[in-house]
This record gives structure tokens, C-alpha cells and sequence, in this order.
């Protein structure tokens, strides 16, 4: 039980605080503006993909992924939407201007298509672990941003690149979607429990205060009788001392649990206990 509660806390590392949504924006509009005045400078086509292709898509990505997200009743902040935006422009970027267009000319409409449907993948994963985790309500705002991206590609590259971005989509939201099926499969089929589930309930838990990770844990635990064991040591002319046992090992962490049990008790039966 020991190592169970070590490693559920040991989770409590990988949290952090997103930065403003503010300065996330204003990181991304530099980049998409960047791109632009590179390929001015340069004379390059296709100019303003920094705008139409990462700024705009990004904008639009995070005013629509807090409602799309809270339609189904789950939440997301401005500040993650937005730092989300940023790791995927970022990604995106890294793809699309991938040194390998040194080699073959002429490769930047794929590699723009294929930035895309990882931009897709990233967002799906990353939504479904800290807001969702039924996968069909993630689709529509994981697609938001390289949806909109696609749309400035075809203006720029023509219809096939419309269809090559359709294809890609459904090859890496394939992939993402096998992915977070082989991240499930192991507690789905040994405990009967969803992986996903319990990562929304921790961030919920940590992050908002929510209850979700006590109702996981009420849901996936059994009733059961133990044995409860007191002890009372009267003294003449002084309080009573109370000693009890409940026998039965609160936890995993904090009040989750009941991992403020011997808190309660006390609170319950006062005097020395």
C-alpha cells in the first residue's frame, strides 16, 4: 500500500502552472510574424503562412477549445488553451521547416500537411488527459487548430493539398487514437479501470480542487467491516485519554481517501486522542 501512495504522489511532480494565457499569445503571434518576415525578406513563397497558417489557426484554436470543452461539462483554462496553442504552433514549425527541404525542394506543402496532423495527435492526447478522457468529445476541439490551418494551406498550395491534409488527419488521428487504446488496454483489463480517467481526476484534483479523484476511487473501491479497537484511560481529576485503532489504512494522499481520517476522529471525539 505503501508503494501505491508513493507513486500516486510522485505524480504531484509532473504538475505545473501555465503561464498567461497572455504571454503564450503574444510568444505565438512573435513566431507567425517571424515566419513572415523571413520569407518577405527572402522573396519566398508562400508569404504570410505565418499569419494565415499559425497565428489565425492558433487564435481561433484558443477562443473554441475552453467551450468546446465545457459543453461536455468539463473544464480547461484560458491559460492552458492558450499554452497549448504554443506547443503545437511550435511543433508545427519545427516540422514544416524541417532542414530536409535542403535536400528535396518543393517538400514544404507536405511537410505543412504533415505538421498538421501531428498538431491534431498532440492536441487530442493533451486534451483527452487533462479535460476529457472519452476520446469522441476531444475530436472536435483537438481539430480546431490545424482544421483551420489546413483551410490557409489549401489557399496557398491548391485543393490537393486540402485532400493530402484530410488523409494525414485520419493517418495520425489513427495513430494517437491506437496510442491512448494501448495506454488504457493494461488497467482496463486487469482492474477494470480507465487510465485517462484517473490522470483527469488527479489534474482536476490538483489543479481545481475538484472531487473527481475521490468519486475514482469511491467507484473502483468495495465496502467492507473491519474491526475498530478503542481504548479509554480514565484519571482522576483529568481528561480522558482516548486511543483507537480503526484498522483500516487511509489514504492514498492527502484527504483522498479518507487520508484525513485520524483528523476527523479527533475532530470527533475531542479531549486527548
Amino acid at each position: 500500500m505503501a508503494a501505491v501512495e508513493s507513486k500516486v504522489e510522485g505524480l504531484s511532480k509532473y504538475m505545473f502552472t501555465a503561464p498567461s494565457w497572455q504571454r503564450s499569445l503574444i510568444i505565438m503571434i512573435f513566431l507567425g510574424v517571424a515566419v513572415d518576415v523571413v520569407s518577405l525578406y527572402r522573396g519566398s513563397d508562400p508569404t504570410y503562412l505565418g499569419t494565415l497558417g499559425y497565428i489565425i489557426p492558433g487564435l481561433i484554436a484558443f477562443i473554441f477549445t475552453k467551450p468546446l470543452v465545457e459543453v461536455f461539462g468539463k473544464k480547461i483554462t484560458w491559460n492552458r488553451s492558450a499554452l497549448l496553442v504554443l506547443a503545437t504552433t511550435v511543433f508545427s514549425l519545427i516540422i514544416t521547416l524541417f532542414p530536409i527541404q535542403l535536400i528535396f525542394p518543393g517538400i514544404l506543402p507536405l511537410l505543412f500537411a504533415i505538421s498538421l496532423g501531428f498538431v491534431f495527435g498532440v492536441r487530442l492526447v493533451v486534451l483527452v488527459a487533462i479535460a476529457d478522457y472519452r476520446m469522441s468529445r476531444m475530436i472536435l476541439p483537438a481539430i480546431v487548430q490545424s482544421a483551420f490551418a489546413a483551410v490557409a494551406g489549401t489557399y496557398f498550395f491548391g485543393i490537393y493539398f486540402g485532400y493530402l491534409a484530410i488523409l494525414i488527419h485520419f493517418l495520425f488521428g489513427a495513430g494517437f487514437i491506437f496510442f491512448l487504446w494501448l495506454v488504457e488496454r493494461p488497467l482496463k483489463k486487469v482492474f477494470h479501470i480507465s487510465t485517462l480517467n484517473f490522470i483527469n481526476a488527479f489534474i482536476a484534483h490538483n489543479t481545481d480542487g475538484s472531487r473527481a479523484l475521490e468519486d475514482f476511487f469511491r467507484k473502483i473501491g468495495e465496502e467492507v467491516f473491519v474491526p475498530q479497537v478503542t481504548l479509554f484511560f480514565r484519571r482522576e481529576g483529568k481528561k480522558t485519554i482516548k486511543f483507537t485503532v480503526p484498522n483500516v489504512h487511509p489514504g492514498p494522499m492527502g484527504e483522498i481517501g479518507g487520508g484525513n481520517l485520524p483528523k476527523i476522529i479527533h475532530q470527533s471525539l475531542g479531549g486527548e486522542t
